[in-house]
């Protein structure tokens, strides 16, 4: 009987060890895939149909941490598909939610009824999403979200997301996480911001085309946690002309002294 006992404390012992375990070096990444396949693909002899394809990963590590991120990066993954859905089809088809395949057929039946009421759209609709990792340590996991999409209209629409991640917990980490001073950080990242794109400090930036909220300078949606600094990063329209495409600013760390959080 005590053997027993023992036996199920040890066993007690490893399975606690394994949902606390902190996670070092590079993750174990395994590569997820989907393809839309079936007669509503692009067929590119009559320029008809729809091409969807979504690329994103799973860590191979055996966490409480690594299996919400995991869970998170499933999510995301059939978000980049349903964000494209009409919140109505979504509520009516919840499966949609959590399955690849059930949002790719929602967007090609989206691509039939369109067709249909407009009597033909001159050409295939695509949506790409592709994920991979910009930057990893011990205790965070940047990753990044890119999603090309063509519905239509004068050109196709891309957006790039980055989620931070803090490895122990899975958690998905916000701006006051990572940041303790942010009004700091905005008179840096305009600085970095200015020298990139050439403009002078004293250069007003809406005179030059820019968008700012309600004439300042603001941070962009998506920041991220890179291996030379952080990075912040303007998708098309967030803060210029769809011309002038997507702004990536990076501040080295060391610029960053006293803002960024030690931890």
């Amino acid at each position: 009987m005590k053997a027993l006992l023992n036996l199920v404390l040890f066993g007690l012992i490893l399975l606690i060890s394994s949902c606390n375990q902190t996670p070092s070096g590079p993750p174990v990444l395994a590569r997820q895939q989907y393809t839309l396949a079936g007669t509503n693909r692009c067929d590119t002899t009559t320029n008809t149909g729809v091409d969807v394809s979504v690329t994103y990963f799973k860590l191979q590590e055996d966490t409480e941490g690594a299996r919400k991120i995991n869970d998170s990066l499933q999510q995301l993954a059939v978000g980049s598909i349903t964000g494209w859905l009409d919140s109505t089809t979504v509520a009516e088809h919840p499966e949609a939610r959590t399955d690849l395949a059930k949002a790719a057929s929602l967007f090609a039946d989206d691509y039939k009824v369109m067709t249909s009421d407009m009597g033909g759209l001159g050409g295939c609709w695509e949506l790409k999403t592709m994920t991979d990792t910009l930057y990893a340590s011990d205790e965070a996991l940047t990753v990044r979200m890119e999603t090309f999409a063509y519905t239509g209209g004068a050109h196709p629409n891309s957006n790039l997301a980055f989620y931070v991640f803090d490895r122990k917990t899975g958690r998905t980490l916000s701006l006051n996480d990572l940041v303790a001073d942010t009004t700091a950080l905005l008179k840096v990242v305009e600085r970095a911001f200015r020298s990139q794109q050439q403009l002078m400090p004293q250069t007003n930036l809406e005179e030059h085309g820019y968008f700012l909220r309600d004439g300042r300078f603001f941070l962009p949606a998506n920041i991220g946690m890179g291996r030379n600094g952080m990075v912040f990063y303007y998708n098309p329209y967030e803060i210029a002309a769809y011309a002038l495409g997507p702004i990536e600013v990076t501040v080295p760390y060391d610029q960053l002294d006293g803002i960024l959080r030690t931890d």
